[in-house]
Parts: C-alpha cells; structure tokens; sequence
C-alpha cells in the first residue's frame, strides 16, 4: 500500500508539473547561485574560473522522488580586444529512480561596458536527451554593477522535442515539445547601519503562455562570508536558507517546505549548492625573467 501512494503522489505531482512552466525549468530555492542556468550572458561574470553544483531532492519521505542535479563550468577569456564568457553546463532529472532527461550545453557571453556597468549578451546550445535527442537553444541578456545585476533570457527558442523521431505521435502534439519560456532575474546590494551588514533582495520571474511564477528571496550577508534567509516560490513554496564561504569555496543549503497540497506532508525538499572559485590567470604561463649578459 505505502508503494501505491507513493506512486499516486508522484503521479499528482508530475501532472502539476506538466501545468507549471517550472516542469520544464528546475525552480531552484538559490537561483542567484544558479543565474548561469536561466540565463547564459552571465557566463565568466565573476572574472574568475568558477565550478558550481546544485542538487536539489524533492520531497524527502517519499521513495524515489523527483532530483535535479546540474553542474556548471565557466570562466573570462579575452580577445579581439574584449571580454567574452564561456561555460558547460549538464543537468539530469531523475524521476521513479530512473533519469528522465539529461541536457549538455555550452555557453557564449559578449561583455561591453554600457554606463557604470557591464552589459552582456549571452547565448547556449546544448543536446537534450528525452526520448530521443534535441537541440535546446537559450538567450539572454544581462548588466550587472557593483551594487545591482539583472538580465533576461528567453529558453527552449526553437521548442525542442520531447519525443524520438519514430514517434506514432504527431509532431503538432499538444506534448511534443517543450514550450518556450520566459525569465526575469534581479538581485540588490543594500548596505545597512553597519558596512559588515548587507541586505540582497532579488527576484526571478517565469513565465510562458500557460502560467507565471515569481520567486523572491531575501539575504543578509555578514562580513561577505555568512549569509541567511527565506525565499518564496508562487503561493504555495517558501524555503529557508543558509550558506558561508570559506576561502575559494562556497557551500550553500536551502530548505523547501509547502503550505498546502499533497506536498505538505511529504517532508519538505532539500537543496545543496557548491560553488569553486579559481584565478582566471591559472592557466597562463608566467613570462620567463630576462637576464643581460655583459661580457666584460
């Protein structure tokens, strides 16, 4: 009986999903650790080479429940006299204890200066494996200052495919491809009485043509290293978070709880994100010393 309302509960939840935007574009509690998912002109912003992970469980007191995990590479290179940004990304959802689906992409940013800020324009490209395999494409834009950073982005531009090509469904089914979707990211600086205190709002906003959601979050950051807070997705998700920085590293955890819906009583959903940071210049060979030889 506990397998059939396990697999009950997970049937209600995917058919929410289908209805949300969200089924399609994981709604991460951290999403400013995850900006580079939503968004590709953020690729190389932090002028470092930065490796990000975010594993995000759903509802913990069911077996086999919904998981995303995605990992993310990127870094700044210069050429042609500007600063560009490149990225890989994967992420894997795993559904029943089986993977669902698997995206590999590879991220460009163009960066310019534009007024006190950067303004950059950013484009992925990545293979979505489903059923069969399809080309996802995303766009975006973003500016970003020392206080403030926003962007948008447009996802799934040329709707990918949900099924293989020897599919006896039509390709003008409602469910063959995935629709494409719509975000808004937005993040402030707020100082506060005292210059080790800092408040960061931010806000991410999805959209399609079936539905909208908007997430906010809330962060008070002590000496640039402790952070907490609380973040809300639509009506019925609200998390609490937490996270520190510890040399080059970055650890960060949310809590997801519901307020209502068979969810409430599944035990919430845990959210873990790991974030490296590297010197851009590691790579780079150092100039040999140049010695004169005089002969005397």
């Amino acid at each position: 009986m506990g397998r059939v309302n396990t697999a009950i509960l997970i049937l209600i939840l995917l058919f929410r999903a289908v209805q949300l935007q969200a089924q399609w574009d994981i709604p991460f509690s951290q999403f400013w650790t995850a900006s580079g998912y939503f968004n590709p002109s953020f690729a190389g912003e932090s002028g470092k080479i930065q490796v990000t992970a975010l594993y995000l469980h759903h509802l913990a007191k069911i077996e086999d429940p919904p998981r995303h995990l995605m990992l993310s590479a990127d870094m700044p290179v210069e050429f042609w006299g500007a600063r560009h940004g490149i990225g890989l990304q994967t992420v894997s959802t795993i559904i029943g204890g089986k993977q669902q689906r698997r995206l590999f992409a590879a991220q460009y940013a163009l960066n310019r200066r534009a007024g006190k800020g950067i303004l950059g324009v950013g484009l992925q490209m990545g293979a979505l494996e489903m059923e069969g395999r399809s080309v996802d494409l995303n766009a975006g834009f973003s500016w970003r200052s020392g206080k403030i950073r926003f962007g948008g982005a447009v996802m799934h531009l040329n709707r990918p495919s949900l099924l293989p090509p020897d599919s006896e469904l039509g390709v003008d089914s409602i469910h063959a491809k995935i629709p494409v979707s719509y975000n808004f990211m937005a993040e402030y600086n707020i100082s506060l009485f005292h210059p080790l205190f800092e408040i960061r709002p931010a806000v991410l906003l999805l959209t399609d043509n079936a539905s909208t959601r908007l997430h906010s979050a809330v962060r008070m950051v002590f000496d640039q290293k402790i952070s907490a807070g609380v973040s809300r997705n639509g009506r019925e998700e609200y998390a609490l978070f937490a996270g520190t920085i510890i040399g080059h590293l970055q650890l960060g955890y949310a809590y997801r709880l519901y307020r209502y819906g068979p969810e409430k009583e599944s035990g919430g959903s845990h959210e873990v994100s790991c974030r490296y940071l590297l010197p851009a210049n590691l790579f780079k060979r150092e100039p040999m010393p140049y010695k004169s030889i005089r002969l005397l």
